[in-house]
């Protein structure tokens, strides 16, 4: 079944987004990683930029071309076992025939230089991925890896001779790597059947397909910020709060405003908040750390607007303490813990108090 009712052009290089539903933020971040591409690459070599949505109303006027998917293909891309990044396998595999060489890009990833560099690497038999995550050996033994350990036992993994796994937050093919792809996709739906314990079968479903191909890493030319959503998510909602989502060139320039990393502070404050933590251990010692990098964070517009994600974190650890050392450590929330060292900046001390006063009651 065609993508797309009329024909679409065959090009030499493509970058492929996949985005569906109607939240914001995954809007936001699609959108916003297509302005960094933009502002790192160059006109002459710029790959064709093609979004696969259900909602291709809301790149309109964009410089990209959308591939509309019904409700009706997501269901199908979803398949019977409900793994719902299968779609992102499917996604890859429909998108072959639409370029030479296709660069799958998860929509929360920002572009640090020219895309161009990344398609010079993709070849026969070379392929791109996000970056490498850990070896089969690592977690083989861990509970919820056993069952999909049977699985490729039935290939001859064990242990000993197991294979390298990877983030496919990019995922850079050619033309010539439809078995590639389908064989990862029957080994998603034979890996999820009878449910699944593992959500990121999709990616250990290719990289066992490439466990025997050269692999190269995309992390020097671009940055996932997958496990710091909370900070560009709040970032990028203000960059389109402030300039409006309709595309225009002025954009581009534009988005290099908004910060690539979250608010960590200088490596000199972290090293002044290690030192002054030294004596605490465990959760408190990770509750510490967070109240103060966020106290920390360097001054920037950006940065000003969500460096209470480090406190919100902060909350998260205090909740999980059992109640009696909950009590000890911070009483009723109402002034700074004895024990742990302030922030630099005296008058955030009230600010952080308050703000944990009301995430504990939130959630409470």
């Amino acid at each position: 079944m065609a993508l797309h009712e009329t024909p679409v052009d065959k090009v030499p290089q493509q970058l492929l987004y996949l985005v569906y539903g109607d939240q914001d933020v995954y809007r936001h971040e699609a959108k916003f990683s297509i302005l960094t591409a933009l502002a790192h690459g160059k006109p002459s070599t710029l790959p064709r930029i093609r979004v696969l949505t259900d909602r291709p109303e809301d790149f309109q006027g964009w410089p990209v071309e959308t591939l509309a998917l019904s409700a009706e293909r997501l269901a199908q891309w979803q398949g019977e076992h409900g793994y719902i990044h299968r779609r992102k396998a499917c996604a890859i595999a429909a998108g072959l025939t639409l370029a030479q060489k296709t660069l799958f890009v998860d929509t929360d990833t920002l572009f640090l230089d020219d895309p161009d560099l990344l398609f010079q690497q993709i070849q026969p038999g070379q392929y791109l991925m996000d970056s490498f995550e850990y070896d089969w050996d690592y977690v083989c033994e861990r509970e919820d890896y056993r069952r999909l350990g049977t699985h490729l036992a039935a290939h001859g993994v064990n242990r000993g001779n197991g294979f390298k796994l990877y983030n496919s937050g990019l995922c850079g093919v050619t033309d010539n790597d439809a078995g590639l792809l389908a064989q990862a996709i029957e080994r998603i739906d034979q890996w999820t059947e009878g449910g699944f314990d593992i959500h990121t079968i999709e990616q250990i479903a290719i990289s066992f397909g490439l466990r025997h191909a050269t692999v190269r890493e995309t992390r020097r030319q671009v940055y996932h910020y997958f496990a710091e959503k909370r900070f560009f998510h709040t970032m990028q909602a203000h960059f389109f709060a402030q300039h409006g989502e309709a595309f225009r060139p002025a954009l581009v320039e534009r988005c290099h405003e908004v910060p690539r990393s979250k608010p960590f502070p200088t490596a000199w404050r972290r090293l002044t908040i290690k030192w002054k933590l030294r004596n605490q251990r465990g959760a408190a010692r990770k509750i510490g750390r967070d109240l103060l990098y966020g106290s920390a964070a360097p001054s920037h517009p950006y940065y000003d607007l969500c460096r209470h994600h480090w406190w919100d974190s902060a909350a998260r650890e205090i909740q999980r303490l059992d109640p009696q050392r909950q009590q000890r450590l911070f009483g009723q929330l109402e002034r700074w813990p004895r024990d742990l060292p302030e922030p630099s900046r005296p008058q955030d001390k009230a600010l952080i108090m308050a703000h944990l006063r009301e995430r504990v009651a939130t959630s409470g």
